[in-house]
């Protein structure tokens, strides 16, 4: 009877060997099929002849983002830059859409709010909100003197 038992236990044993052995082995590399190596990839961000979105900040939980856009610094002076990049990026918000340009990458706002330094890095920004009936685009006076489209650092 004991002889039994243990003829069982090693037959068991050795049976459950090569079972276990195989869980240890890394999983086989299989070719990722197309569409999973687009969703791995990231998302190209808008951009344009002198300009590109670095990133979309969310304003708390809603659908509204302020969109970080850098200028190119040979170009912050000419507003069709401007233009262009708010013609894009606000094409598809139809009821809201805020923009803010930067010409240097390392003054681009990671949040809503900003520090002292990158407010007076803002070369322009572009509100839109249609709940609020307000459109305004404010540049910085160092790139439109108008008094009344420029704000002052």
């Amino acid at each position: 009877m004991n002889e039994r038992i243990i003829y069982v236990a090693i037959v068991a044993f050795a049976l459950s060997w090569p079972a276990s052995a195989a869980l240890q082995q890394p999983p086989a590399q299989t070719e990722p099929q197309p569409n999973q190596q687009q969703q791995s990839q990231p998302q190209q961000l808008p951009h344009g002849d002198g300009w590109r979105l670095v990133r979309s900040v969310q304003l708390g939980n809603s659908k509204n983002y302020i969109h970080m856009v850098l200028i190119d610094s040979k170009r912050d002076m000419d507003t069709a830059v401007y233009g262009a990049a708010l013609s894009k990026i606000c094409r598809s918000e139809p009821d809201f859409c805020r923009v803010r340009f930067w010409n240097e990458e390392r003054h681009v706002a990671q949040a809503i709010s900003f520090t002292d330094a990158q407010f007076k890095a803002l070369r322009a920004e572009y509100v839109f909100n249609r709940a609020g009936s307000v459109e305004q685009m404010r540049y910085a006076c160092t790139v439109v003197s108008d008094k009344n489209q420029c704000f002052s650092h």
